[in-house]
């Protein structure tokens, strides 16, 4: 079961690689602006949010998450398979909306079934499965980047759509094969899942978790746009998100360490102080090695991150509310804060002609979350 699950990390995340590496650039190539960029892609996390949270909720009832997974991939296969032939706004926004009523729920339930299976294993930990997610995302974020290049770069080049349907097709099999992992615990009540909004530490992790996510939306949508307005081929695309990759690993690696040593907060605190340094320094980088060896910061930005907002979700969830615990966060964290951030962050880059100044205000907003971070409202233990 767990290497299973390992693979399905590796898979998705190749998948999440192809996708937010290049996915702007070839829709820029496709002759998009920022605007029309931000707002497809708005409309794929706005219809995501609401998905999660119905398919988390399904997944409570079922009381496993993988049966309501493999059922969610297949309708995201479904989706994805006209990608690579939509060629305008209007048709590319139709399929992500349309893969978003299943992709949004796609994390929250993998991450609900790795944390019962890994549970009860001793030497395992949900981290180092899903640093294998992060191993994923290094082979494509490297290997297309280098691929796109030595095709010349081409605007549009199809090979971006056609990869990212290849490795949704792969994990979508890999999910029809996953063994049901039950929660051993009483089905949950609709009102109970909705009296998890009611908790005043969740809405906090969630909060800051949001304003994050948000300011970490230019990296996220315009990283290789960046690049590519600094005169830079796409293999500095490629090996920049992969030095971070990698870094993102050794954080998932020693996280379980560092939360021996350190309390929650203090590590959510260092996360978000090292990304707004990261956003403040990017936003001035102009050459290959800046915009590279910044991308190390990734440790904190993501690799920290997610293991204290797991951790912290666990800490403040019932389990037989996990998986619903987790859609929440992913529809409100994933969904509303990337349609903020993209959306803000299309219309952004229209009016600077650049994604460098973007990244100045991602670093204020990092800045935010660090305040809300330490305010008395969230002193109480364990949500941060």
């Amino acid at each position: 079961m767990i290497a299973r699950l390992r693979w399905f990390y590796f898979l998705y995340y190749a998948g999440v690689g192809t996708f937010l590496s290049y996915f702007a650039p070839y829709l820029r190539g496709l002759g998009f602006s920022g605007e029309q960029i931000g707002t497809v892609t708005f409309a794929q996390q706005a219809v995501a949010a609401a998905a999660a949270l119905f398919w988390g909720g399904v997944a409570d009832r079922l009381g496993a998450p993988s049966r309501a997974l493999a059922a969610c991939t297949a309708g995201m296969l479904f989706a994805i398979c006209g990608l690579p032939f939509a060629r305008t706004p209007a048709q590319v926004g139709i399929v992500l909306v349309l893969s978003a009523l299943f992709s949004g729920a796609v994390v929250p339930l993998l991450d609900s079934t790795t944390v019962e299976a890994v549970r009860p294993i001793p030497g395992q930990s949900y981290t180092r499965t899903r640093l294998w997610g992060s191993l994923g995302f290094v082979v494509t974020a490297q290997g297309l980047g280098l691929l796109l290049a030595a095709r010349g770069d081409r605007p549009g080049d199809r090979a971006m759509p056609f990869s990212y349907l290849f490795f949704v097709a792969a994990y979508t099999l890999l999910a029809q094969v996953l063994p049901a992992v039950p929660t051993h615990a009483e089905r949950p009540r609709w009102r109970e899942a909705v009296a998890l909004l009611g908790d005043r530490r969740l809405l906090v992790l969630l909060a800051v978790c949001g304003i994050h996510w948000s300011a970490s939306a230019p990296y996220h949508l315009l990283f290789g746009v960046l690049v590519r307005d600094r005169g830079l081929s796409s293999a500095v695309t490629g090996a920049g998100l992969a030095l971070g990759v990698v870094a993102e690993v050794a954080a998932l690696l020693v996280f379980p360490d560092l939360l021996r040593r350190l309390r929650l907060r203090t590590l959510f605190a260092l996360a978000f102080a090292g990304t707004a340094l990261r956003w403040a320094l990017l936003a001035r980088a102009t050459h290959a090695a800046e915009l590279i060896s910044l991308q190390l910061l990734h440790a904190l930005s993501f690799g920290i991150f997610w293991g204290c907002a797991v951790e912290a979700m666990q800490r403040n969830v019932p389990t037989r509310l996990r998986a619903t615990g987790q859609a929440i966060f992913s529809a409100l964290v994933f969904g509303v804060g990337n349609a903020v951030g993209y959306a803000l962050s299309g219309r952004g880059y229209d009016r600077f002609r650049d994604a460098g100044p973007l990244y100045s205000f991602a670093a204020a907003a990092e800045l935010l979350a660090l305040v809300l971070l330490v305010l008395p409202l969230s002193r109480e233990e364990p949500s941060a």
